[in-house]
């Protein structure tokens, strides 16, 4: 992360509305990405056009199907539930960061700041693991949304809400440790992969020939988030596909229609039966759609994060 020493220095308000900003546009553009990623994610038969027992084979197919059975609007499913999440989730990650950030390194000027990964990789794990804690029940909700077909079951949030109290509380935090595990070490990978690339890039361009720290412009921030989203996401993705196979673990019933019902005890278990019935690789099922949407929404989710802040504290500068 990037600050213009010439201007006013955030504090964790800015960093607070930029990180809601940013969570909130990059849910509405890559939900789609979502509900198609765990429609996949959920599927025990092959991801295969060549497949007959296959509900879902591939992107294409899957967005046609979803749009022929359930609506257009179904690409959407879980929209609200998942903005909440993203907003929270930005909120809380994008503040926790940045203190941490700054006490860990608070004997460092900008340019030593920028430089040390460690630290950036550490922070980047603690933010993500408290906005995890802090948003996991919305992404509770928005799962069992879009694991259903319209109305099958949940009629929308507030009816998943109240069904999962009636279970008990700690169904809203069902698949929490996979998710930890998940979240913590994607959000260490992410922050430091985007520091270290966008240095890299600002070194190889005219823009920083001095040992200045300018701000990125927006073309190297949307691709310093592009290549650290896809690279993150690849390194942690089994435990999403742990995580979502644990949080329907008492939903099962209600996606007969979805194909063979996947039934497991506990995160090793589900490990192991993963394995089991649908080889190694079975725990990187939904993978495409789940890197199109890391590379272009973590692209988005930082871009538009550095330029909501850069708006707000020039707003500040100027008021």
């Amino acid at each position: 992360m990037t600050h213009d020493n010439k201007s006013v220095e955030p504090s964790w308000y800015l960093h607070s509305a930029a990180g809601a900003c940013s969570g909130a546009i990059t849910r509405m553009l890559g939900q789609p990405f979502d509900v198609i990623k765990i429609r996949f994610q959920l599927q025990v038969e092959p991801l295969s056009k060549n497949s007959f027992i296959s509900k879902y084979k591939s992107i294409s197919q899957s967005i046609y199907l979803i749009s022929k059975e359930e609506g257009f609007k179904a690409l959407w499913k879980g929209h609200l539930p998942g903005q909440l999440l993203s907003i929270t989730f930005g909120f809380t990650q994008f503040v926790v960061f940045q203190q941490t950030l700054d006490f860990l390194s608070k004997r460092d000027d900008e340019i030593v700041k920028s430089k040390n990964y460690e630290i950036h990789f550490v922070s980047g794990v603690i933010a993500s693991t408290t906005a995890t804690v802090v948003s996991y029940p919305f992404d509770v909700m928005r799962t069992r949304l879009v694991a259903q077909k319209s109305n099958q079951m949940y009629i929308n949030m507030r009816h998943v809400f109240t069904s999962i109290y009636k279970t008990g509380v700690f169904q809203f935090y069902r698949g929490l440790f996979p998710s930890l595990i998940l979240n913590s070490m994607q959000g260490g990978f992410i922050f430091s992969l985007y520091n270290g690339i966008s240095n890299l890039l600002v070194t190889n361009t005219s823009i920083n020939k001095s040992n200045s720290n300018e701000n990125l412009n927006g073309l190297k921030q949307f691709m310093s988030g592009f290549f650290s989203g896809i690279l993150s996401k690849t390194c942690v993705y089994p435990f999403d596909i742990l995580k979502k196979r644990l949080q329907l673990q008492d939903f099962v019933e209600h996606r007969s229609n979805f194909g063979e019902k996947f039934i497991c005890r506990g995160m090793l278990d589900c490990f192991r039966m993963t394995i089991k019935k649908e080889t190694f690789f079975g725990l990187f099922k939904g993978l495409s759609p789940s890197l199109l949407k890391a590379g272009f929404v973590t692209a988005i989710h930082f871009t538009i994060y550095e330029q909501s802040l850069h708006l707000f504290k020039l707003l500040i500068s100027v008021s």
